[in-house]
């Protein structure tokens, strides 16, 4: 039975009321809401003092239990027999259960009881100075961390700023306190995240996470896949996502065994969507990782050879909704890879290596592939404008597949039907100018050839859209870079002239 909370309560009985509060059954959403609306009731109402500190502290604990999100939105285990999963892992909630036929209602009804929840931890935060907590608990910080990502089917904008704001208050007294923060981050790391990442700790890993010199076979118990992050505790990917942005290289050194393992796993999974995440979650570790530990472990090339087959995840073995984020992904982390293993513009040196593998294997490949999809042509398009800008006068080496690529998108006889691929291949062209311009004039016929046919099928339109009007702009911008680019090169003007004297509706753009 759900305890009453009135403003006639006396506040005394502040203890008897939460130990009811906790021990009535929880059998189903509903019991959990008017439980939660009586804490609210009861806090809202009396002003507490250090005599119900215990109490407060168990009405904490009892909240971080209901709301922190378990296996309700984990995905099915593929050797599970049980189809139906639980809300909140608390024992008294064995009799609830949520399946996943349940009703948009049901699962809007649980995701609300989470941000009520959250709103009653933002009431006790204000009574903080009660509990004599600093640092704050883990599992306090584990349970406000796994609502850091407005992107997770759990989290709603309103739980996603409760559990910012409350993070926020709870972490400001550790600024000056570096040691109780690094203490907080082991603990997260150790009790939290590495428990659940034992049984799949990659093989090719040392347990130092080095890379190992003769990696032991693969012994993975596929019967352990049902007790495994993925099935049991899918948050546990964003509570390590928070972990790692606020990671320092001192950090990272000291706990290296603790982050990669976990990193390693979610990246190498099976799953596009954990795929993907993984590729966000190194980005992350590579803004503030130290070079040198990256080469020194061997983990840079680990997670190179990783990444590098995810860039031919193409349809149509892939479905497209699932190949464009992840190879988005995938692209951003390999050259943010690249250049946090060797900073620095040595010529001709490893990192330009790294990039011309991410362009042969990728790109060209990738181009080939794509067929007549013009979603992942537009995105191979933007990805070679990255590496263009990344590598900048070392791609001159790949001119001669790159102005080939553009001209054929710009020439195709449908390409106005799609102008985010034309304004895709438009932004590449402008970075090889700006970029590759000592070699481009000698392909000046691939560059010309792609912009003057584009041109002339845009001027034979009646009605132009403001898409392909934004690309007309676009071709006036590259051709007058192109001039410039030539400079009084005799040849080059003489046949642009030609051009010019061909056709009248090149006579604007090819204005010497």
């Amino acid at each position: 039975m759900t305890p009453k909370a009135t403003a006639n309560t006396n506040p005394q009985d502040f203890p008897t009321f939460i130990t009811t509060l906790i021990e009535s059954p929880q059998k189903d959403i509903t019991q959990v809401e008017a439980n939660i609306s009586a804490a609210d009731t009861y806090l809202r109402c009396h002003e507490l003092d250090a005599s119900n500190r215990e109490a407060i502290s168990r009405l904490r604990d009892w909240i971080i239990g209901i709301i922190s999100p378990t296996d309700c939105w984990a995905e099915e285990a593929p050797y599970d027999s049980c189809k139906a999963f639980h809300l909140p892992q608390l024992d008294y909630f064995k009799s609830g259960v949520v399946t996943r036929s349940s009703s948009a209602e049901e699962v809007l009804r649980f995701i609300n009881i989470k941000t009520h929840g959250l709103s009653l931890l933002s009431q006790l935060q204000f009574k903080s100075h009660l509990l004599e907590e600093n640092p704050p608990s883990s599992s306090l910080i584990a349970c406000l961390s796994s609502f850091a990502n407005p992107e997770d089917p759990w989290t709603n904008s309103q739980s996603y700023n409760l559990a910012n704001g409350i993070l926020s208050h709870s972490l400001k007294n550790l600024t000056d306190k570096p040691k109780d923060f690094e203490n907080l981050i082991l603990q997260l790391l150790s009790t939290h995240i590495k428990p659940l990442f034992l049984k799949s700790a990659p093989p090719i890993l040392t347990p130092a996470a080095r890379k190992a010199i003769s990696p032991l076979p693969d012994t993975t118990d596929f019967s352990s896949f049902t007790n495994s992050w993925k099935y049991h505790s899918p948050h546990i990917v964003t509570i390590f996502q928070w972990v790692l942005s606020h990671l320092t290289p001192s950090l990272i050194s000291a706990h290296w065994p603790l982050i990669i393992p976990p990193l390693l796993t979610i990246i190498d999974d099976i799953s596009i969507a954990y795929k993907i995440r993984g590729c966000h979650l190194l980005r992350l570790l590579l803004k503030v990782v130290p070079a040198s530990l990256l080469e020194r472990s061997g983990l840079g090339k680990i997670f190179h050879d990783t990444l590098i087959p995810y860039l031919l995840y193409l349809p149509q073995l892939t479905p497209e909704e699932e190949s464009i984020p992840l190879l988005d992904a995938t692209y951003d982390a390999l050259i943010a890879l690249s250049l946090a293993r060797y900073p620095g513009c040595e010529k001709g040196g490893s990192k330009v290596k790294a990039l011309d593998t991410i362009f042969r294997y990728g790109i060209i490949k990738g181009h080939a592939h794509a067929g007549e999809n013009v979603r992942i042509a537009e995105l191979l398009m933007k990805k070679c404008e990255d590496l263009v800008n990344t590598m900048r006068v070392y791609s001159v080496k790949h001119l001669k597949d790159i102005l080939p690529m553009i001209s054929a998108t710009l020439t195709a006889p449908f390409a106005l039907a799609y102008p985010p691929l034309l304004m895709a291949a438009l932004g590449t062209l402008k970075a090889v100018i700006c970029n590759a311009w000592p070699r481009a004039g000698c392909h000046r016929g691939d560059v010309l050839e792609g912009l003057v046919v584009c041109w002339c099928r845009i001027e034979d339109e009646e009605r132009l859209s403001e898409e392909v009007s934004k690309v007309k702009e676009g071709i006036e911008v590259i051709v007058q870079a192109v001039v410039k680019m030539l400079g009084e090169d005799g040849d080059a003007r003489r046949d642009l002239k030609i051009l010019r004297d061909h056709d009248p509706r090149l006579g604007v753009l090819l204005t010497v």
